[in-house]
């Protein structure tokens, strides 16, 4: 069916290039092979049992559950939250509540076909599990629901999971991302500024730039920031996470550039770019901190503050690939026998209703549910009425607008890269025993 609205489309393109001009009988071709395609989706019937899985109880998405129910009384949800709330106390189906855990208990389920129909994917291999066939392809249903659309959402974040096959396995129920910012007193005091008409920047220049800033000043507990060496090496390690690891293909490169990369930042961490374990004391003195990751929403109204960051912008690859946060995510259980029914409830989690609801707490991919998010949110940080808030939407969505890629960073691969990198900061381990070690760790992992 979209191979024949492609085709289609195709053949239109090729009359357009070789006539400059499309006659009105290919207007009704394609009218009737959309309505024909739009028409083959059919509703279920509302009724049935639907189960989902989280690692943590949302306030939105139980609410979200109540309604569908009070709309369509036959059907029933059951959300499975490993970790959620009661009264003050938390507590899960486990006594551990890591994500380790929850990723085994989720691994059981869908071993023996078992695993809820809506998964929620933060926590999660996603990576592997599409491999491994744990996710329906949702494109088709999201072609067949014409009100999902750019008028209506920000199409450039449900469709940034689009794989190089055309696939989408899972969609952002909201618009995060990580946001890299820069003190303004230390840009001021350096003279120093960013090329022009930069709208996004990879970790790697960022980090250059604030060097360049710490450099230039004469403000005394200045750093490059609050990270610790090997938290650092995290963030530079995602700027060629493709160069090291190629997903698709598992095969892993994690050899010179990584060695280099490690013994740059122990170089800053020898030259007093970092502050030292244990030494930051906020309550007895000032630091400057030359830049910042934070996340969305919190970086757009500190950088619209005075006397606070500038040159804020979202953080990038070295490519300039600008990735929406995989953990307000869902997809359906490709075994599940419910999956119009879970798509039904999907396009529901994703509708103006439950996108403006008060507790929906991240920036909404429905556009309707995205001003809410912003008036609801303003209110939170604009109690001093410091900011603008016409100025603050507009950022947020010029930020949005810069969405491209959905990261599917494997958590667990980030776990071996931290524990590698640990060791090589604590003085355990040298550059090249690391490297060699996470080659081995990611490819056996991979190719299990």
């Amino acid at each position: 069916m979209k191979k024949t609205l492609l085709a289609t489309i195709l053949i239109l393109t090729i009359l357009v290039g070789c006539t400059g001009n499309i006659q009105n009988s290919d207007e009704e071709t394609l009218n009737l092979s959309k309505q024909k395609d739009e028409e083959d989706y059919i509703p279920p019937k509302m009724e049935g049992e639907l189960t989902v899985s989280a690692m943590f109880e949302q306030e939105y998405l139980t609410i979200a559950a109540q309604k569908f129910m009070s709309k369509y009384p036959d059907v029933n949800i059951i959300i499975n939250s490993y970790v959620r709330t009661e009264g003050d106390n938390v507590v899960g189906t486990s006594e551990e509540f890591s994500a380790e855990s929850y990723r085994n208990q989720l691994n059981t389920k869908i071993m023996t076909g078992k695993a809820e129909d809506i998964i929620f994917t933060g926590h999660l291999p996603i990576h592997k599990y599409i491999n491994m066939g744990v996710f329906e392809d949702l494109s088709n249903l999201l072609s067949l629901t014409p009100e999902i659309n750019s008028d209506n959402y920000f199409m450039n974040v449900l469709e940034a999971p689009k794989n190089k096959d055309g696939n989408i396995y899972m969609l952002p129920l909201m618009s995060r991302f990580q946001v890299v910012s820069f003190d303004k007193h230390l840009v001021t005091d350096s003279g120093k500024k960013i090329e022009d008409g930069m709208t996004k920047i990879s970790f790697g220049k960022a980090a250059e730039f604030a060097q360049q800033l710490v450099d230039n000043t004469s403000r005394k507990n200045t750093f490059l920031s609050q990270e610790e060496g090997a938290s650092f090496l995290n963030y530079a390690f995602r700027d060629y996470f493709n160069e090291f690891i190629d997903m698709d293909k598992k095969k892993v490169n994690v050899g010179e550039k990584y060695i280099s990369l490690l013994n740059h930042v122990k170089d800053l961490e020898d030259n007093g770019y970092f502050a030292a374990k244990g030494s930051i004391d906020f309550y007895n003195m000032e630091y400057y901190f030359a830049f910042n990751v934070d996340f969305d929403t919190q970086a757009a109204f500190f950088s619209l503050l005075p006397d606070t960051y500038t040159y804020a912008m979202p953080l990038s690859d070295a490519n300039g690939n600008v990735y929406v946060n995989p953990s307000n995510s869902v997809g359906i259980s490709s075994n599940s026998k419910n999956k119009e029914l879970a798509w039904e409830f999907i396009k529901f989690l994703l509708s103006d209703e439950v996108q403006s609801l008060p507790s929906f707490y991240g920036l909404g991919v429905n556009k309707k549910g995205f001003e809410n998010s912003v008036e609801n949110i303003f209110k939170l940080y604009n109690r001093d009425e410091a900011v603008s808030k016409e100025e603050y939407r507009n950022l947020l969505e010029k930020w949005v607008m810069e969405i491209n890629a959905y990261d599917i960073n494997d958590p667990i691969i980030s776990e071996f890269i931290w524990e590698e990198s640990n060791k090589f900061f604590d003085g355990r381990q040298s550059a090249e025993e690391s490297a060699r070690i996470l080659q081995a760790k990611i490819s056996k992992y991979l190719n299990e």
